[in-house]
């Protein structure tokens, strides 16, 4: 009798163990179907294809987040920062709704020709045939695209839940106004408002974004010689330097000296220390 209950207790032991186990196997699960889940509520496109012809449908531009599963080296931090803390963030979700959503694995030999045609194909080396993920530097890749799958823009490399969403909302806008452009090219209001989307998108003196917003406000001027838009505005900007700790009376002094270069202004600023 007294053997049986130590058999008994060795099998509860091991019975044990593997309930044990077993619930650290479902605890797995669950968090791998959280962050699954998480990143399903975007309802991603699994190809290219399939996200085209449900943009084709719907409307919606496509954003295409291209990334390399598995990369290895020092783009660890990108590939998981991005898949499983910034595109399961609920304001990302929430601001993916405005787009036909694409995952695209750029590893995954399925995806050939969506990576040549997006031109997100990776490094290859030429002497193991593999894919130098040293040399990827600009891993994940995020593209926006029209509802034809006309890209627009790119933008490359990790980004935090916050700024990927804004970055989100803003081409969401910009889209819309593309639109609206496309619909009533010779409305002032609508060139107005491309023009000042454009100038919301993150852009450099000259670089395609700025000369697109310079161009679309123009029209919207010739098209509005009444300014009845406001796309016209005058504007004066001036910086002056006020040695205000060394002698607060001659700052004072020295700043209604340049309001009075301007008595006409309506735009007045002033103040006293």
């Amino acid at each position: 009798m007294a053997r049986a209950a130590v058999m008994g207790g060795r099998d509860g032991r091991a019975r044990g163990r593997r309930a044990v186990a077993l619930a650290l196997s479902i605890a797995a699960m669950c968090a791998c179907a959280t962050t699954v889940a998480g990143a399903a509520r975007a309802r991603w496109h699994r190809s290219f294809e399939d996200g085209l012809t449900a943009a084709t449908q719907s409307g919606k531009p496509i954003v295409v987040f291209a990334y390399i599963s598995q990369p290895g080296g020092a783009y660890d931090f990108a590939h998981d920062g991005m898949l499983h803390e910034t595109l399961v963030d609920e304001g990302v979700v929430a601001a993916l709704e405005a787009f036909e959503p694409v995952m695209l694995d750029v590893r995954d030999s399925g995806n050939d020709a969506a990576r040549r045609r997006l031109r997100v194909s990776p490094v290859v080396s030429a002497a193991t045939g593999v894919v130098d993920v040293e040399r990827v530097a600009s891993y994940p890749i995020t593209l926006f695209l029209d509802h034809r799958g006309d890209e627009l823009f790119r933008r490359h490399g990790y980004l935090p839940a916050g700024a990927y969403r804004a970055q989100l909302q803003r081409s969401a806008v910009l889209f819309a106004r593309l639109r609206a452009v496309t619909d009533r090219p010779d409305s002032a209001v609508a060139r107005r408002e491309l023009g000042r989307a454009y100038m919301e998108m993150d852009f450099a003196p000259d670089d395609p974004f700025y000369r697109a917003a310079v161009e679309n406000l123009e029209r919207a001027i010739a098209l509005d010689p009444d300014n009845l838009t406001g796309a016209s505005f005058h504007a004066r900007v001036d910086l002056t330097i006020l040695r205000l700790p060394d002698d607060p009376r001659r700052a004072l002094t020295d700043l209604r000296a340049l309001q009075a270069e301007h008595p006409d202004g309506d735009r007045i600023f002033e103040i006293q220390y």
